[in-house]
């Protein structure tokens, strides 16, 4: 028989891969069985290290602070550094009676300099001075839909998380109290350390949702959809595999059917031909009917939230776009990339319906945002993907409102690492700890976390460049995320064994 390659099979099913041999969901027990209501998480991978310091400025406009805006601009270069001055007025004058966000495109854009992408993306912030913030952090330009969310209280930024296995100190980890996590600054070891949610350890096969999903595998139906599904051109994500269960995935654009001229070639017909008797056939036969059901299955569902049955329709977008029409490259104002954000944002949205449709108590998604990683032209680079990702988020945010879900959906940011507060022009180097966003109607808007010292070489600088250490772990963040899920601490400490190290185990970002 001619070899069949992973990628040729991933064509004929249209993206979408099911484990077929699980096992059995009534040989473990389910920890879940008290959870009854509905609730989605979504997690968003800004993979390549994302310039938290870019998206969410330090304002603090203390004089000598620290942790403000006076260090923060000592440390950038005028390449990179975002100027002070506050739009937010502009912003909320952007708001209609009705509160929603109508903006203009072009020059019409509160953040448009010139058309010239580098100057808009330096040309001020929107300060963040009410619902739980205290006028000590701002949103890059770029994003005035994520700064509108916002300051409608509907977002947290959860200041300097990384992985680090325990609170530590810069003397603690110099005098090797505390472990530093291994291969500090390399893309692929540190998104592993991120999504195991352990930090100690490389050698870890498993990812803490994933883990969370084995302690839950009798919570939903027995049926084609999982707890987790992967949104992705390559549908793995490392954070949703456990010992025992497995992502669904899907592409950013949803299920897509397979192609029946394959599926009836006379070469596998022959394979599956039911006279043939040998094991390696009668397993075949039954994969591939399995195989085709489950697949014509999400193709029906999907069907029955899109097209006639859209249940997004008449939905705009905050420029008065149809909310199933994807975003140009040259739309609002500059040439962004990275545009099939918007489908998978929106796949997320219409996945989550489904899912509740479906009888599911729990179900996770991730969403790639890739393209972080600018050691140069990151005042373009940056830009566009921020950019994208903020008109990303407002659709999803609009959707999940207009569906009446929000109280039970939350997004959360992730990335492998941050950058350096210093900057190498129009660039910024690996780095450590970073601030990431949770949105959703179940957050509690505002800052939580220390604000680490922004200083060269000071006391949260693990080099002389800005490499900031964690003040809050990825533990302590998932663990958060996980208690709202509806985790016991059994469960959490399952999923997150090093949330044991911790005395603050709850943040408190959460209803």
């Amino acid at each position: 028989m001619k070899n069949l390659h992973r990628r040729d099979f991933l064509k004929m099913v249209g993206g979408i891969t099911v484990s077929s041999f699980a096992v059995p969901e009534n040989l473990f027990a389910n920890d879940g069985s008290g959870l009854n209501d509905f609730k989605a998480l979504v997690v968003v991978d800004m993979h390549g290290g994302n310039d938290a310091l870019n998206m969410f400025v330090p304002a603090d406009a203390t004089t000598g602070s620290k942790t403000g805006y006076d260090y923060y601009a000592k440390a950038r270069s005028s390449a990179i550094r975002i100027e002070a001055n506050d739009l937010m007025g502009k912003l909320r004058q952007s708001v209609d009676n009705n509160g929603h966000l109508i903006m203009g495109t072009g020059s019409n854009n509160i953040y448009y300099d010139g058309n010239d992408i580098k100057k808009s993306y330096k040309t001020g912030f929107y300060l963040l001075d009410k619902n739980g913030f205290d006028s000590k952090v701002a949103i890059n330009p770029l994003m005035p839909e994520l700064a509108y969310w916002f300051d409608r209280g509907k977002g947290a930024i959860v200041q300097n998380v990384g992985s680090i296995s325990a609170p530590a100190t810069k003397q603690d980890l110099r005098n090797k109290k505390v472990k530093v996590p291994p291969f500090i600054f390399a893309h692929n070891q540190q998104a592993k350390l991120m999504k195991t949610g352990q930090a100690a350890s490389i050698n870890i096969p498993t990812g803490w949702l994933g883990r969370a999903a084995d302690k839950w595998t009798g919570l939903s139906y027995a049926g084609v959809y999982k707890m987790n599904i992967s949104l992705s051109t390559y549908g793995r994500y490392e954070m949703f595999f456990g010992n025992r269960t497995s992502p669904m995935s899907y592409s950013s654009r949803g299920p897509v059917s397979y192609d029946k001229r394959i599926f009836s070639n006379t070469l596998y017909n022959n394979l599956a031909d039911a006279g043939r008797t040998d094991m390696f056939h009668s397993i075949y036969n039954k994969v591939n009917k399995s195989m085709i059901a489950q697949v014509d299955e999400t193709i029906t569902d999907w069907k029955a939230v899109t097209g006639d049955n859209d249940i997004l329709s008449g939905l705009k977008d905050s420029y008065g776009a149809d909310y199933g029409t994807s975003h140009k490259k040259e739309d609002y104002g500059f040439k962004l990339t990275a545009v099939n954000t918007d489908e998978a944002f929106t796949t997320a949205v219409r996945l989550i319906k489904i899912a509740k449709m479906k009888g599911l108590k729990r179900v996770t998604i991730s969403i790639s945002a890739g393209g972080y990683d600018q050691h140069s032209t990151q005042s373009t680079t940056h830009a566009r993907r921020i950019r994208s990702l903020s008109l990303g988020i407002d659709r999803f945010m609009k959707g999940i409102e207009h569906l009446g879900i929000s109280d039970d959906v939350t997004l959360f940011t992730v990335s492998e690492f941050a950058r350096t507060t210093g900057s190498n022009s129009d660039g910024t180097d690996h780095a450590w700890g970073g601030s990431y966003m949770v949105l959703g109607g179940a957050v509690k808007s505002g800052n939580y976390g220390t604000f680490p010292d922004l200083t060269l070489g000071g006391d949260d600088d693990y080099s002389n460049k800005g490499r900031l250490i964690p003040t809050t772990s990825y533990s302590q963040y998932f663990a958060t995320l996980l208690k709202w899920f509806g985790a016991d601490q059994k469960v959490i400490e399952h999923a997150l064994p090093e949330i044991k190290n911790f005395t603050t185990r709850d943040l408190g970002f959460m209803v």
